[in-house]
């Protein structure tokens, strides 16, 4: 679950499919009035929860202002699993379609971070387990989605993503893929060189 910028609701998350479920979807928790008297180990929540059916899937989520950017994976009839992004308009508590990101494991831990130049960062591991990969398309475990234009740019695989920091006011992004670090401009999704940056051993996250 993630909380709205003002604390009022709560977005829980039904990956549906992706973990075994039927349906996936986000439903909205108010957490007014959420009564918890002293001395108590527990209060009462409101009982008249939204549900907003995300058919492209909900593993993961990041709230910007009245937009949630909805993670997830979305289960083909040939039985592997394609990813998506969903944006949700909390305004209106409407889901739209699902956009086709990178692809990565049913149930297992993704990225997502909001960078500089209106860019949106999706991270995945196993990405070669699904729908992409398997036909012969081209393929990844980094997504760069810019917010105002709506673009999509799949990045080249690098192996598996554990880690995404954004530094932001210098248009670029640091990624853990494939245990080693690389670097990306927010402007274009280019590649930056990281020779500088080159680790020893197995870089697993940034910060």
């Amino acid at each position: 679950a993630v909380w709205s910028a003002d604390g009022s609701s709560i977005f829980v998350l039904n990956c549906g499919p992706e973990c075994g479920g039927n349906a996936a979807s986000v439903t909205i928790l108010p957490t007014a009035p959420l009564i918890i008297q002293s001395g108590q180990q527990s209060g009462t929540l409101p009982s008249n929860p939204t549900n907003i059916p995300v058919p492209g899937g909900a593993s993961n989520a990041l709230v910007d202002s009245e937009t949630m950017y909805v993670m997830g994976q979305e289960l083909q009839p040939d039985g592997l699993f394609a990813g998506n992004l969903t944006i949700v308009d909390l305004t209106k508590n409407t889901a739209g379609a699902p956009i086709s990101v990178s692809d990565g494991a049913p149930g297992e831990r993704t990225r997502m971070i909001l960078a500089d130049d209106s860019t949106l960062w999706l991270g995945t591991i196993r990405c070669t387990e699904g729908e992409r990969y398997a036909k012969g398309l081209a393929y990844g475990c980094l997504t760069m989605y810019n917010t105002s234009t709506g673009t999509v740019t799949l990045e080249p695989f690098q192996g598996d993503l554990t880690g995404i920091a954004s530094v932001t006011g210098l248009h670029k992004v640091y990624i853990a893929e494939g245990g080693q670090v690389y670097i990306y401009s927010t402007k274009n999704a280019s590649a930056i060189n990281n020779f500088y940056v080159t680790v020893t051993g197995t870089a697993y996250d940034v910060a």
